[in-house]
């Protein structure tokens, strides 16, 4: 639970995959439950002994169970008082996509010779506010008289690579794409092992063509066996020392990958394909001392591309995740009551529940207002109104699953007057 010192105040209740629901008034670490003014646990019906059923409540209070640790409450809510109540299922972050010419099924990049292509990028900034919340990055490739799509993909992809590389952290990742249905391996190659940031690669009898194409200078290894899957082309083969060399370093993680999930490109059939460029947004740091939830976001420009396709796919930092609940519970300092922005971050390491392995990839989220009837001086009424936020696992605990009789989520959905449906 966490909450902020602010005129508006804001209370934040994030639950646990809790395995069982509790017969006591007392939560189980994890475990979010209501209780009326007195203590008693709130239950849809057929109330027992130190329960009460929530349609005989007009206050209730929400607890958080904690290990070893007293239970964390919420100011006491009146139903009558209850308004704007919404419950969202949480869904995952998705990264912005942009396809230059072929995606790997369609499209194509329209070819002109002695041409600049010119590839603008305005990414939103986040890392900085150097340049008034928008950066310019770029890609150029100068044609000629042969140059082909191929040429003009991996001379763009080159060109906009290092000029990201620039950057101190990776947002965008840029990726050559071949609509050639490509080849498997053969069979003898084995794994295939491939280092960040460098053009060599290596595996046993790399150019060996036991049952089906090997890899041969001039032609393309495809990192995957789909057609939207990133390929390279090969430039050099040492088969003594069993290395061949790309024409670019490996652009993502190191990794070994088994020869069943490579396939191979022969230049013939490049020279007759489709080609492209795929740009993805990278997924930002995140975490201590930044806990701003950021994606990455972008609007490409294209420039002397004549009729090249271009597709974009919009980027959605999504519901729950991980991040977005811990960047708010951070804001909210963790319900230590800490009032200081600056420089807390480096004076002390904040204490987060949220969980980035959070069951079910994400936390269904259950907002609502509510105004309290406190007299405070001269005041009769709360002067602003306060919000509660209640964060549950995807893959719903036990105490929240809707359709177990007397779990918050049939509680919730009585004293809050809406569904509220927790799969």
């Amino acid at each position: 639970m966490a909450t902020s010192q602010i005129k508006n105040a804001q209370e934040l209740f994030i639950g646990a995959n809790t395995a069982a629901l509790s017969t006591l008034s007392t939560p189980n670490d994890g475990e979010i439950i209501a209780l009326d003014e007195s203590g008693l646990r709130i239950v849809a019906s057929g109330a027992g002994a130190g329960e009460i059923n929530a349609a005989d409540v007009s206050k209730f209070k929400l607890a958080l169970g904690r290990a070893g640790n007293n239970s964390l409450f919420s100011d006491i809510i009146e139903v009558s008082k209850v308004a704007n109540v919404k419950s969202v299922a949480g869904s995952a972050r998705v990264n912005q996509v942009t396809t230059i010419g072929s995606n790997g099924t369609t499209g194509s990049i329209d070819v002109t010779a002695n041409n600049l292509y010119y590839v603008r990028l305005y990414v939103q900034e986040l890392l900085s506010a150097e340049s008034d919340g928008q950066k310019i990055k770029h890609g150029v490739f100068k044609s000629t008289l042969s140059s082909d799509q191929q040429d003009i993909a991996i001379g763009l992809a080159k060109s906009i690579y290092q000029n990201f590389l620039r950057e101190a952290e990776k947002y965008v990742s840029v990726e050559v794409l071949c609509d050639s249905a490509g080849a498997a391996l053969g069979t003898g190659v084995d794994d295939v092992v491939f280092t960040k940031g460098s053009t060599k690669i290596s595996a046993t009898d790399i150019d060996d063509a036991t049952t089906n194409p090997a890899l041969a200078v001039g032609g393309f290894l495809r990192i995957g066996t789909a057609v939207t899957d990133p390929v390279y082309k090969i430039v050099e083969i040492d088969a003594a020392a069993n290395t061949a060399t790309l024409d670019a370093p490996f652009r993502e993680d190191s990794q070994t990958i088994a020869d069943t999930g490579l396939e191979s490109i022969t230049a013939a059939a490049a020279a007759s394909a489709n080609w492209g460029i795929k740009l993805s947004g990278a997924d930002l740091s995140f975490g201590s001392p930044d806990y701003k939830y950021k994606i990455a976001r972008w609007e490409t420009q294209l420039e002397n591309f004549g009729s090249t396709t271009l597709s974009e796919t919009a980027g959605n930092p999504g519901v729950g995740t991980y991040e977005s609940i811990a960047s708010l519970e951070h804001f909210l300092k963790g319900f230590q009551g800490e009032i200081y922005r600056t420089g807390a971050p480096n004076i002390y390491d904040p204490i987060l529940v949220a969980e980035s392995a959070v069951a079910g990839g994400a936390y269904q989220v259950i907002t609502f207002k509510h105004e309290n009837s406190i007299v405070t001086g001269s005041f009769t009424n709360e002067v602003s109104p306060k919000q509660v936020i209640v964060a549950i696992p995807e893959t719903a605990p036990a105490f929240a699953v809707t359709a177990t009789a007397d779990s918050l989520g049939a509680v919730l959905t009585i004293l809050l007057g809406s569904t509220i449906t927790i799969a």
